[in-house]
């Protein structure tokens, strides 16, 4: 087993904007990292396991999907004030509002030339071993399908995806030299700076961000100059990219 696609349905997801703060918007798709703790969750791994586990299997990782709406909800945190002798009435929350995605629906890919790491996690998404959720721990999440050994694909046309880099700079370095086969929107594609890995201080400790990389997260269809290699999953094009 070289590569698989699992579908997954929900009837929430939230995956925060990194960029956002007390407004917790959401990102459309859910981000790389969410990705490796959904997989961490299925193989009972904890985050810092999860993250080795991809870091030693070499993934590929794709990412499509779509929802039917958005709604806010309004969030109360308690602040987890351990000494009492600190606690001020009034100040042991804190209220933010969060962006969620209604009615999604995702489809994940995973591939690597690591055969048994691709077994091992596709029998891991089988059976996981903890409840599967999308951002939120009450955003549970529902496998639909799972299908393995697809045939590897290329394409120029993409839509409700991630791509790794800055699409739309490849797309206009390559039309500074000529080729003009392409039809892209800006308003329709955005460029993030996500994290992708973490120092943990220990298996459920504290995280800090070790490393950041930048995806272009693609709404409506467009047409690039370049082909991007990936997996076709119900005539939906699914690019992969290194994690």
């Amino acid at each position: 087993m070289k590569n698989f696609v699992i579908e997954i349905v929900c009837q929430t997801a939230s995956f925060r904007n990194p960029d956002f703060q007390n407004f917790h918007k959401s990102l459309e798709l859910p981000p790389p990292t969410t990705i490796i703790g959904f997989a961490g969750a299925a193989l009972g791994y904890s985050p810092l396991m999860a993250q080795d586990f991809f870091d030693n299997s070499q993934f590929e990782i794709g990412i499509y999907g779509t929802y039917k709406g958005k709604c806010k909800d309004t969030w109360k945190y308690n602040k987890g004030i351990r000494d009492m002798r600190l606690y001020v009435p009034g100040l042991d929350g804190s209220i933010i509002q969060k962006e969620f995605l209604i009615f999604s629906r995702f489809y994940i890919a995973f591939s690597s030339e690591n055969q048994s790491a691709v077994k091992q996690l596709n029998e891991a998404f089988l059976n996981p071993v903890y409840a599967l959720t999308m951002g939120n721990s009450d955003s549970l999440a529902q496998i639909k399908n799972i299908e393995v050994n697809i045939s590897d694909t290329e394409a120029d046309e993409i839509e409700n995806c991630f791509v790794q880099g800055d699409v739309v700079k490849d797309v206009m370095s390559l039309a500074d030299s000529g080729n003009l086969s392409f039809s892209i929107y800006s308003n329709d594609t955005l460029t993030y700076d996500l994290p992708v890995r973490f120092e943990y201080e220990d298996d459920y400790g504290r995280r800090t961000v070790s490393k950041v990389e930048t995806y272009s997260l693609i709404g409506n269809r467009m047409k690039t100059n370049f082909n991007l290699k990936g997996l076709t999953y119900k005539n939906h094009f699914i690019p992969l990219f290194k994690i």
